[in-house]
C-alpha cells in the first residue's frame, strides 16, 4: 500500500506537475526478522515414517503414496508448493535430475531433484493406472489442489507426534537450512531457491545456524 501511495505521489509530481508531498519522505515500515522454522533430520524421519504408503502386504495406498512422493519432492527441490502441484510428467528430465518450471512472478527456472526425489517419483508414476499430464494426482486420476495436501500435512503431523507446525513452505525451509548447515554457500542457496536478490535469502537464512555463529564468534574473535 505504501509503494503504491510514493508510486501515486511520483506520478502527480513529475506526470502532472502537481505540489505534493515527496514520495521520499514516506518510508515502509521495518519489518522484524521471523524466526525461521525448520526440521532436524530427526523430526523429518518422524514425520516421513509414518506416511502410510503401504495399506498391506505388498499393497500400495496410492493417495499416500502420492503425498510422499510430494513430501520428497518438497525437500529434495525446496519448490514451492504451488511450483511443485503446476508439475507434469514431462517436466522432470529424470536423466540430467532437472525440470523447468515457472516460479513467483512468472519467472522460469531451473529445480534439480535429489537422487531420493526421483526415485519415489518414479515408484508413483509406476504405480499409476491413469495416463494424465499433472504429475501429483489424486486416486481418481484428477490434478491434486493444495487444500487434500495441507489435510494430509495435518494428519500426517498429528501421527507423527510433532509439536512443531510442518507445512509445504516449513519443508522449503528446511531443504535450505540443510543446506546451510551443510557448508552450502548462501549464493547458491538463493538460486536454488528460486530467490530475485540475495538479500532476500540473507534475510531468512544468516543467522539460522547459531553453533556456527559460535564456533566462529570462538575462532576469529581475539584482541
Amino acid at each position: 500500500m505504501i509503494n503504491s501511495l510514493r508510486s501515486f505521489l511520483r506520478f502527480c509530481r513529475l506526470g502532472l506537475e502537481l505540489e505534493v508531498l515527496d514520495p521520499k519522505f514516506i518510508r515502509p515500515p521495518r519489518v522484524p526478522r521471523q524466526e525461521v522454522v525448520f526440521l532436524t533430520p530427526e523430526e523429518i524421519e518422524k514425520f516421513l515414517s509414518v506416511i502410510p504408503v503401504f495399506s498391506g502386504k505388498h499393497r500400495v495406498d496410492l493417495k499416500w503414496l502420492c503425498f510422499r512422493s510430494l513430501v520428497e519432492v518438497l525437500l529434495g527441490t525446496g519448490m514451492r508448493i504451488s511450483e511443485a502441484l503446476s508439475l507434469k510428467r514431462s517436466s522432470v528430465n529424470f536423466e540430467t535430475g532437472e525440470a523447468r518450471i515457472i516460479g513467483k512472478r512468472n519467472k522460469e527456472r531451473t529445480v534439480f531433484f535429489n537422487t531420493r526425489a526421483l526415485a519415489w517419483i518414479k515408484e508413483f508414476i509406476n504405480h499409476r493406472w491413469d495416463t494424465g499430464e499433472w504429475l501429483f494426482v489424486l486416486a481418481n486420476g484428477k490434478r491434486l489442489g493444495y487444500s487434500p495436501v495441507l489435510k494430509w500435512f495435518t494428519i500426517t503431523r498429528a501421527r507423527a507426534g510433532l509439536l512443531k507446525k510442518v507445512t509445504p513452505h516449513i519443508l522449503r525451509h528446511t531443504m535450505a537450512t540443510t543446506l546451510l548447515f551443510n557448508g552450502c554457500p548462501i549464493g547458491f542457496i538463493k538460486e536454488i531457491l528460486g530467490h530475485d536478490n540475495l538479500e532476500t535469502t540473507c534475510q531468512y537464512y544468516l543467522g539460522v545456524d547459531k553453533k556456527a555463529a559460535k564456533e566462529a564468534h570462538r575462532k576469529y574473535l581475539s584482541f
